[in-house]
């Protein structure tokens, strides 16, 4: 890793209102608010955003071993996200939860808290090791959810935990 810096701290993403983020993100999967603020539009913002006029409420919600900070924009010109914008297209293509649990609850759960899945669960955990699926958010961000064996490289276990 390159010298000064030490992991990821945080996921953003772009909502079109900032309460009904906080009810599915703090509500629905348990993340919990770190902050929140608003900021714009000045001069800093436009530059440090490279957005037009920007201006935004914001949340930093702590989300277990990362951050998601959720943006709602305020100035013109917001665009909501293609409901088909493929997973592939360069940029930001989904964040992933850990499931520690029985991911065919979470799956239900989630599907009632207005997730739209992609497809059902996917893979086996005995077999292959995990089983997840994508889907999107009220807001139409990609997620995935997945249990991994303990066994499987990518276990969150394996991976080093951050100590407040």
């Amino acid at each position: 890793m390159l010298k000064g810096v030490s992991g990821i701290h945080h996921l953003a993403i772009s909502v079109p209102n900032l309460d009904e983020a906080r009810a599915f993100y703090c509500g629905v999967l348990g993340f919990e608010l770190a902050e929140a603020f608003e900021f714009g539009p000045d001069d800093e913002s436009e530059r440090v955003t490279g957005v037009s006029g920007a201006r935004a409420k914001v949340m930093m919600l702590r989300a277990g071993n990362v951050h998601v900070e959720v943006f709602e924009y305020g100035n013109a010109g917001v665009r909501e996200q293609p409901p088909s914008r493929p997973v592939c297209d360069h940029g930001y293509t989904h964040f992933a939860l850990e499931v520690d649990g029985d991911i065919d609850e979470v799956y239900e759960a989630l599907g009632r808290a207005g997730v739209k899945w992609h497809s059902p669960l996917v893979g086996d955990l005995d077999n292959e090791g995990y089983r997840v699926t994508y889907g999107r958010d009220p807001f139409g961000n990609v997620i995935e959810i997945q249990k991994l064996s303990t066994t499987h490289p990518g276990h969150i276990t394996r991976l080093p935990r951050w100590q407040p």
